[in-house]
């Protein structure tokens, strides 16, 4: 390392101030919901080969650290000061842009002619085109039904605009003015950091500046491999579903084998279901990408708290994800809905530490992070107004130290909530409750996190909503340690009226005026056995309104007494009676939930991951109706082995001109 520690610490201070304030820009700039209130952006500096060496740790979304802008950069060929790149196009940037609605805005910064640094920001823009308000429809079957794709080019050449592709984004979506606000608000904040780069260089010398942007990348890498060695070498398993991928009711299995080996990492994502014909699809390019790695992101920052947050920390990963699979999957693949992917695999990676590590890791979340869109028709326009309702999480997984968090995720990229006078403001809503759902908490030493319930009426007729990444509808959150699972999530229309209706996952919802949704997330999974939970914390639970007096009892073994004050008092002697009379075997280290143990028992895990095995074998545009094929063949077969997965295989597998297995 080239700059000593103090100059380091001091400059380090400098460069996350500028990419903050890059955020902040866009937080008071821009002009959607989504963005200014929900927060879903993100900014950060990035050296001359790509990488971020400085990322903001609160403002914004943390997911996209270790993303890389060598591909986009390379493809706008030479840059000149004043250029500013423009690109959402998963294909063409090796998976910087995840989605079509992410747009993505480089700046190179030059000093002397010398190429500097590069400022970055992204936004999720309300829509895109596409077949649906907002783009995003887990039911498109490729790429191009997701809306406009707009390859690295450069909005702005020499600091003009380029009104072309002004002119081509503009006409490329339901709410121009709304987008375009956004695209503004980065061009804002990237133009920021320029001058603020450049009044750091002129205190410290372009030199000194260049060579502490690569010493914090080094010092990332650095304290996330003392982490990654602390771990006990050894390969560790884990693999977790997707309910389903909505054409099908066959789940989507990710799976990840980790292997430690001093203070290197492999992760190998060959086991994971092949991609999908939905919009289940993350496009990494094969290369460690940070939504494949975001578990391992977040417990290296935990056990590091001070570690920089740069790209560095995800250096010594290596990466195995083939072509075709869900998460390298082949164009045009359609990518809509890749954070259920990003979640899942979130639970995937803790779930294989917890194997090496089980007093660190916590149980799992809600695992989801649906983004639920109210689209109405301007009645004197007839132009689509827009809004993200809300960003449902759910409750977080109970922790080792603490309990989970109620009505957050820690997976979910720290979106936060849309205020409902702001969003009552923006489109024609009304919200009727927005509040945790008592009782959900999956039971533990330490629990989970309670569930979200949102319920809210379309006040104008045809209003249609949307809600990408709904997760955990079928499959629980599990428990770890002892702990229980969560519960599930649900969709209800019209509650406790004779038109209530159970929903399925939302792919677009048509709504009379004076509809209700009812929308209840999954909550945590529990930590440690329920049973020796402090009974003073169940009682707060009661005291908050969280819990009853007889789930207290049934669960925990809790007794309590209502006093004449309304207050509450642990009967001590009951409690340790009952408790003594719970069953006092020692349980599962796991509690999966009962829909997932009964997935299992048909589809052993042994034949799913032969099943993966022979997919990889065909090309990636066969793969999702062979493997439809093969489980309706077996479908009313119980305990579906290996055997049983090859011999189908067999029956249907034919030979080429070539005579080779096709």
């Amino acid at each position: 390392m080239r700059t000593d520690p103090a100059t380091l610490e001091i400059m380090r201070s400098y460069f996350n101030s500028i990419a903050s304030g890059m955020g902040h820009v866009i937080e008071r700039t821009s002009y959607t919901t989504f963005v200014k209130e929900s927060a879903d952006f993100a900014t950060a500096l990035a050296s001359p080969e790509g990488d971020f060496y400085a990322y903001p740790r609160s403002v914004g979304v943390t997911i996209f650290l270790g993303l890389s802008l060598k591909k986009a950069i390379e493809s706008c060929g030479e840059l000149e000061p004043g250029d500013i790149l423009i690109t959402n196009d998963p294909y063409t940037t090796d998976g910087l842009a995840t989605h079509l609605p992410d747009v993505h805005i480089i700046k190179p910064i030059f000093h002397e002619d010398k190429l500097i640094s590069y400022a970055w920001a992204f936004v999720h823009c309300s829509d895109v085109g596409g077949l649906v308000p907002a783009s995003i429809s887990p039911k498109a079957t490729d790429v191009h039904q997701e809306g406009l794709r707009i390859s690295p080019v450069k909005l702005y050449k020499r600091g003009h605009l380029n009104e072309d592709v002004r002119l081509l984004i503009e006409a490329n979506s339901r709410v121009a003015h709304l987008n375009y606000g956004d695209i503004n608000a980065m061009v804002a904040a990237v133009n920021t950091a320029e001058s603020r780069l450049e009044t750091m260089i002129e205190k410290f010398g372009a030199e000194a500046v260049t060579l502490a942007s690569q010493d914090l990348l080094q010092q990332g890498e650095k304290r996330a491999r003392n982490v990654i060695a602390n771990i006990p070498d050894g390969t560790y398993s884990f693999h977790d579903y997707l309910d389903d991928d909505m054409l099908t009711d066959i789940p989507v299995r990710l799976a990840a084998d980790i292997t430690i080996k001093d203070s290197d990492i492999k992760i190998d994502f060959s086991r994971c279901d092949s991609q999908v014909k939905s919009a289940f699809n993350l496009v990494t390019n094969g290369s460690r990408h940070s939504f494949m790695l975001q578990g391992l992101i977040n417990y290296i920052i935990s056990e590091d708290p001070y570690i920089p947050i740069n790209a560095g920390i995800i250096f010594p990963v290596e990466v195995n994800a083939p072509t075709g699979t869900i998460v390298n999957p082949a164009y045009p693949a359609a990518v809509g809905v890749r954070h259920s992917i990003t979640m899942r695999l979130y639970s995937v990676i803790l779930g294989a530490l917890s194997k090496a590590l089980p007093e660190n890791v916590p149980a799992a979340g809600a695992g989801q992070a649906a983004i639920v869109v109210l689209s109405t028709l301007n009645k004197n326009t007839g132009n689509q107004n827009m809004a993200v309702v809300q960003p449902l999480g759910g409750g977080g997984g109970g922790q080792s130290d603490m309990d989970g968090v109620d009505g957050i995720d820690h997976s979910s990229g720290f979106l936060k909530n849309t205020p409902i006078e702001s969003l009552e403001q923006h489109i024609d809503i009304l919200v009727h409750r927005y509040e945790l759902m008592p009782g959900t908490a999956g039971p533990g030493f330490h629990r989970g996190g309670h569930s979200i319930r949102l319920d809210f009426e379309a006040v104008r007729p045809d209003s249609m909503v949307t809600a990408r990444g709904m997760e955990r509808m079928r499959f629980q959150p599990w428990g770890i340690n002892g702990g229980r699972a969560g519960i599930s999530g649900e969709v209800v229309t019209n509650p406790d009226t004779n038109d209530e209706k159970i929903e399925e996952k939302i792919n677009v919802l048509t709504l009379r005026e004076g509809d209700i949704v009812s929308i209840r997330t999954p909550s945590g999974g529990g930590w440690g056995n329920a049973n020796n939970r402090p009974p003073h914390l169940v009682k707060k639970e009661v005291e908050d309104g969280l819990l009853s007096i007889k789930a207290a009892n049934e669960i925990y073994g809790v007794v309590l007494e209502e006093e004449a004050t309304g207050d509450f008092r642990v009967d001590e002697k009951a409690t340790e009676k009952t408790r003594q009379l719970m069953e006092d075997k020692p349980g599962s280290f796991w509690d999966f939930g009962q829909k997932r143990e009964e997935y299992e028992k048909e589809w052993t895990i042994e034949a799913s991951d032969e099943l993966a095995r022979l997919l990889q074998k065909i090309p990636p545009s066969e793969r999702w109706y062979r493997k439809k094929e093969v489980h309706e063949r077996l479908v009313n077969q119980k305990n579906i082995t290996r055997d049983a997965v090859a011999k189908i295989w067999s029956e249907w597998s034919e030979k080429d001109e070539g005579g080779n297995e096709r």
